[in-house]
């Protein structure tokens, strides 16, 4: 998995924050298509480890894990969408159809919430799931 962008930061501890623009998945034809809305291109600004001592404004190729990365998007995505099947179904035996919405509901907050804590753990301890692997 690796994506080309531009060092806009050098952070603490060997890291730097790229942007990357990423580009749609179905070709980057998006005025011909118009699938998913006509949005071309979305810039993101991850947070890499620096180990080519590129600098601010630097192009750099920048590498993800894959396994981590998709282990993350799974914990975003899917996540709170299996608690709150969870908790529909525990509701529901409970108490019928409006206590399976509001346990359902519950849960999948809850599942968003412990993503979110568990991103900021992540840049808390400085772990990055991406690395510069050459400069442009």
């Amino acid at each position: 998995m690796t994506q080309q962008g531009t060092i806009k930061k050098l952070l603490p501890g060997g890291r730097a924050e790229v942007e990357v623009t990423r580009r749609s998945a179905c070709g980057h034809d998006c005025a011909k298509c118009g699938g998913c809305g006509g949005l071309e291109t979305q810039t993101l600004y991850v947070t890499a480890r620096n180990h080519t001592d590129a600098d601010v404004g630097d192009r750099v190729l920048i590498e993800g894990e894959t396994g981590r990365v998709l282990g993350l998007a799974a914990l975003v995505y899917m996540l709170p969408l299996v608690l709150f099947f969870i908790g529909y179904a525990i509701g529901n035996a409970a108490g019928g159809g409006a206590a399976g919405a509001l346990a359902g509901g519950v849960l999948f907050a809850l599942g968003i919430i412990g993503a979110i804590f568990y991103s900021r753990r992540m840049k808390q301890n400085g772990e990055v799931p991406f690395e510069i692997t050459h400069r442009l």
